[in-house]
């Protein structure tokens, strides 16, 4: 158990960002030397503006996305806890299910919420699937998961232990976006393997809003989003965005929910498209996220 403190220490400290810095690049290397020979098609300059999306993303995200959330976590743990200690060997189960929780409830309103889902598209917008796209992301993306990780903090998980957890979960979750790892039956009933979570990216409308915990289906399935392997995942948006600027590819959810909003005339219309789901429109008309629209737009 000592040598786990030592690991839960290290993990959870001020090395956090550095290994998964190292996990991101080295699996985005590693995954680019294969595909030379095993995946010839690998689209380097897509994945040159994954990469630049998440250095842009983390750089403006530091303050709001790491430093806050763990100044609050520390706030909450050490004046509010319920448990003055809880030991090591349920505290790390306890803080995986905690993140899974919040992880997947950030994801699924994410998906659910215009306005957030103009943040999180951005993460769907490329039309490959591989380690590069696993941190392309929007600044302000996944902000409600650092209110649901409060969680935690109020039941007395310590500080050091949720963030060593959750490096781990989101080292995992960068791997599964792996573009060599087939389908794995029945491991993909259980975990968010690459399949699965290719699944998550499909814009097929059996795919849709499905596959969206990190690490397991365990809340995918407890709430009904789960979605198994039919027809070949086709990623990317429903409307699909061809940009490879990343200064401007980052406002692509936030262009096409103006363009949605500029279709209403009533004030009234234009701010329901923030809060309702991104395939709604004032006047029934299927739009650039509704799951039918590859069927609906002109020819």
């Amino acid at each position: 158990m000592e040598s786990v403190k030592q690991a839960i220490a290290f993990i959870g400290g001020p090395a956090a960002l550095g290994i998964l810095a190292a996990v991101y690049f080295g699996l985005v290397i590693a995954e680019r030397i294969w595909a030379i020979r095993g995946n010839p098609a690998y689209d380097g300059r897509d994945a040159l503006t994954s990469i630049g999306l998440n250095l842009i993303s983390s750089t403006l995200n530091l303050v709001l996305g790491l430093l806050v959330p763990v100044a609050l976590y520390v706030l909450v743990y050490e004046n509010w806890r319920l448990v003055e200690a809880i030991p090591l060997g349920a505290a790390i189960p306890l803080a995986f299910l905690a993140h899974e929780f919040a992880y997947y409830w950030d994801h699924r309103l994410n998906h659910r919420v215009g306005l957030l889902w103009a943040f999180h598209a951005i993460h769907h917008s490329s039309n490959e699937f591989n380690h590069s796209t696993a941190a392309r992301g929007f600044f302000l993306d996944g902000q409600a998961k650092k209110l649901l990780a409060l969680i935690p903090a109020f039941v007395g998980i310590d500080p050091v232990v949720f963030i060593a957890v959750t490096v781990l979960a989101n080292a995992y979750g960068i791997w599964n976006h792996a573009s060599y790892v087939p389908a794995l039956g029945w491991v993909d009933r259980v975990l968010m393997t690459p399949m699965m979570h290719k699944i998550h990216h499909a814009n097929q409308p059996q795919y849709i809003d499905r596959n969206y915990g990190q690490v397991t289906l365990l809340f995918d399935r407890a709430f009904g989003s789960t979605a198994y392997l039919d027809e070949a995942p086709r990623v990317g948006l429903v409307k699909p965005v061809y940009d490879h600027n990343p200064f401007t590819a980052q406002f692509a959810g936030l262009r096409q929910l103006k363009e949605r909003m500029d279709e209403a005339e009533r004030w009234q219309d234009k701010l329901a498209y923030l809060w309702h789901p991104p395939e709604w429109s004032h006047d029934g008309v299927c739009r650039s996220d509704c799951p039918k629209y590859e069927l609906a737009k002109p020819a």
